[in-house]
């Protein structure tokens, strides 16, 4: 059987687990598991025993509801191709608007310093640092094994960020430009989310407290206090927004929102006097 054969029978096993995209996820795997392009997938590329193998290995671990980029070993974001495995939170396309936030306020302040706190795989930072290459960037992390992702991407794309072991901002002294994709979901509703989710990703990632805003609000009250950057830029969840900007404007910030391709309120900008 060629690819795309062995992609249309993987695929209805995926549908049979209940998967909404199986078409597409099947094409990924047979290529990702054979190693050809997708010009030689159409043009009628034959699987070979190793990789015949190797994709009933993963799909498998699909089937079990694990999410396609730890199969595979990586997630697209911002046009490049980021390292993702357990342990490290899986980088969404809504948080590409961070990146878009920051080279946005880049453009007025070329040599700003931007610190990302809860870098994950530094898909974020990462990013920054690629596109704006004047720009110093830095970037937090609690977890030691989110950090081993952040540093190999950082050495594929952009080896200049410097990588920070430590709870929210406190492990640097000053910032222009701070971004944060921090677990907002509350914890009461975790258990509730797809299996990819709930099952897969680690928790410390998804946490945000009992409102999902505990480490939004910590962030705020220190980037307020200490920090004072020039700008405070927050990834936030379905209807959150407004809350997080009333936490902002509370401590004497301006606060805007940022729409995301669905008309959801996704990013919430902070500024200080």
């Amino acid at each position: 059987m060629n690819a795309r054969e062995v992609a249309g029978a993987a695929a209805r096993r995926l549908e049979a687990a209940g998967l909404e995209d199986a078409r597409f996820e099947a094409e990924v795997l047979v290529r990702e598991a054979a190693g050809i392009s997708r010009a030689a997938y159409f043009a009628g590329a034959v699987l070979e025993g190793e990789a015949r193998g190797r994709l009933e290995a993963w799909l498998e671990r699909r089937e079990r509801r694990e999410p396609l980029a730890y199969i595979t070993g990586w997630r697209e974001f911002y046009g490049r191709r980021f390292a993702i495995g357990q342990g490290v939170l899986i980088p969404r396309p809504e948080s590409e608007l961070l990146v878009e936030v920051a080279l946005e306020e880049l453009r007025e302040a070329p040599g700003a310093t931007v610190v990302e706190v809860g870098t994950g795989s530094g898909a974020v930072a990462v990013s920054v640092a690629a596109e704006a290459p004047g720009a110093r960037v830095a970037a937090t992390e609690i977890s030691r094994e989110a950090l081993r992702f952040a540093a190999l991407n950082a050495a594929a794309h952009a080896p200049r960020v410097r990588f920070l072991l430590g709870n929210l901002a406190a492990p640097v002294r000053r910032a222009d430009i701070v971004l944060a994709n921090l677990p907002y979901i509350p914890s009461a509703e975790i258990d509730a989310l797809e299996p990819e989710v709930s099952r897969w990703e680690p928790r410390v990632a998804l946490d945000g407290g009992p409102d999902g805003l505990a480490l939004i609000r910590a962030l705020v009250a220190d980037c307020a206090g200490r920090l004072r950057p020039r700008l405070l830029a927050l990834e936030v969840g379905f209807g959150q927004a407004e809350a997080v900007a009333t936490l902002g404007q509370a401590t004497g910030a301006q606060a805007t929102c940022i729409p995301d391709l669905a008309g959801i309120d996704r990013v919430v900008c902070l500024r200080w006097a």
